[in-house]
């Protein structure tokens, strides 16, 4: 996994933000290290990289998943690249619907109830892609990475239901 923040993430002690103090740091840190279009311009290199470590010199296709901030980052790549066949985000951060007008390749949407959810309708409705949105009612942000609780079978089976919906949607499109 590419380390888009040069070895300085945000404080972990800041999610979920409880405090305005974590509230102002978070944001601080949206805005400035972890902009999306701070990284956007860093993803071709990743790909050029991964292409020089492969087996024959290439990978034949690209699909990209981001969770939470990656998702945001997997919708511009998706619009901007043509790197990639496929474009999938789970729990999605900073939903636009805007940004569904541009997205090039087929594109799957796991959002959680947490996410707007008049903001996640109106990004389908604005897909002209093949795609898969779906919202994930009784799952929090984060589900489906660091914030899952698997010990939870309720939980469990959503992620893992949330998993095989993405796998599904790759073996359709990628």
């Amino acid at each position: 996994m590419p380390d888009f923040f040069e070895g300085n993430p945000a404080d972990i002690s800041w999610y979920p933000p409880t405090t305005d103090e974590h509230k102002e740091k978070l944001s601080n840190f949206f805005q400035t290290k972890a902009a999306p279009p701070n990284t956007l311009p860093k993803i071709p290199k990743v790909v050029e990289e991964a292409n020089k470590l492969a087996p024959g010199g290439a990978f034949q296709s690209w699909t990209i998943l981001g969770h939470c901030w990656g998702g945001k980052i997997a919708v511009l790549s998706a619009a901007q690249y043509n790197t990639f066949k496929v474009s999938v985000q789970c729990h999605p951060a900073m939903v636009d619907p805007k940004d569904a007008e541009s997205i090039k390749v087929p594109f799957c949407m796991l959002a959680s109830k947490d996410e707007p959810a008049e903001d996640v309708t109106a990004f389908k409705a604005n897909l002209q892609v093949p795609n898969h949105v779906e919202t994930f009612s009784t799952q929090i942000h984060g589900w489906m990475a660091a914030r899952s609780d698997l010990e939870n079978p309720e939980v469990r089976k959503e992620y893992e239901r949330g998993y095989k919906t993405v796998l599904d949607f790759l073996h359709q499109y990628a």
